[in-house]
């Protein structure tokens, strides 16, 4: 439990300017774990209500994405937390509480098969109100409106992995830059082509919760317009929990008997799951340099420990396309590296 006076003061200011009233001589605050963010959250607690405070102190424009997106999806419908008030620096947000219970602590406590595939249904059933409802709209939110994850964007994250991951994390030499970047070139050139929806951008277990046995989201502030498969694939092939390829196969096809019942959508099922897999190329290699660059250069160990499934999807993922040779050399290399690091 902290104590901090003056921050309590403030907190106190926005809970009782958006009606909600904690009792100041009861009330608790606790550091809740951190991420790979540099934010900092809490939660506030007086034994009957229950807040959570988010903290940004630095960029100031995480918080401005965070309120442009949170009020966007929330005004949709979307399973996003209440929004009760945020201070005039825009760097102390009080936030409704959703809970302890991440789609990761559960999937990780669940006993049985059955259990683990109704979580997921739930969140691709939730995944594909948020892409289509919102649709049509997504020019009405002011973050997003001019943003769209395309060529540029896929090329950044490749470049992070090949420098954080391939070169730093891993030590591999990369003898035909020139080669790379071609391949790194034909797979953003595939995926800017499709469609675009509503993508949140890190669709992953340790994002979502359940609260009152429904799906609800977080850290939607770098979200963006993208296709389709990049939220589905992150999910899917998370890299915080596992799943078997049979369970994987079963529920990429509820996600798309969802798309074409509940949303109406005609779906080329062949080609969508050819583009699924390699937008797992994309997001694999995006986790990757991430887990490397947070664990090396931010100190936070814990991360590492989330590489050896993500390298695995990725390897898996090469096996399906040949056209991409040099790339799939220096993987295997950097595999190699990751076990000789016991990582």
């Amino acid at each position: 439990m902290l104590r901090k006076p003056a921050f309590l003061e403030k907190v106190f200011q926005l809970a009782t300017k958006a009606g909600v009233l904690i009792s100041h001589q009861d009330a608790q605050l606790i550091a809740l774990t951190e991420g790979g963010s540099d934010r900092q959250f809490y939660r506030i607690t007086d034994g009957k209500v229950s807040l959570v405070i988010m903290v940004c102190l630095t960029p100031r424009y995480d918080i401005e994405s965070y309120l442009s997106v949170g009020k966007f999806l929330f005004e949709h419908g979307i399973g996003v937390p209440r929004i009760y008030g945020c201070d005039d620096t825009k760097q102390t947000v009080l936030l409704e509480d959703l809970g302890d219970n991440s789609m990761l602590k559960l999937l990780k406590e669940a006993t049985d098969k059955d259990k683990i595939k109704a979580y997921y249904q739930q969140v691709l059933a939730s995944l594909a109100e948020i892409q289509i409802k919102t649709k049509n709209d997504l020019d009405d939110c002011g973050y997003l409106r001019g943003r769209c994850f395309g060529y540029e964007a896929f090329r950044w994250e490749t470049d992070y992995f090949a420098e954080c991951f391939l070169k730093r994390f891993c030590g591999v030499v990369i003898d035909s830059e020139k080669e790379l970047e071609q391949e790194f070139h034909m797979l953003a050139a595939s995926l800017e082509c499709e469609p675009r929806y509503f993508m949140h951008r890190d669709f992953q277990s340790q994002n979502i919760y359940f609260k009152e046995g429904k799906p609800r989201f977080i850290d939607f502030q770098t979200a963006t317009k993208g296709l389709l498969q990049y939220d589905t694939v992150s999910l899917l092939k998370d890299a915080y929990f596992a799943l078997d390829e049979n369970t994987r196969g079963e529920l990429l096809d509820f996600y798309l008997k969802t798309l074409a019942s509940d949303r109406d959508m005609d779906i080329d099922q062949e080609r969508f799951i050819r583009t699924f897999h390699r937008t797992g190329l994309q997001r694999n290699m995006q986790a990757l340099g991430a887990f490397a660059y947070l664990s090396q250069e931010k100190g936070k160990q814990q991360f590492a420990a989330h590489i050896p499934n993500a390298l695995f999807y990725l390897t898996d993922a090469l096996s399906q396309f040949p056209e991409f040779p040099l790339l799939t050399e220096l993987v295997e290399k950097a595999a190699i590296q990751c076990k000789a690091k016991n990582c």
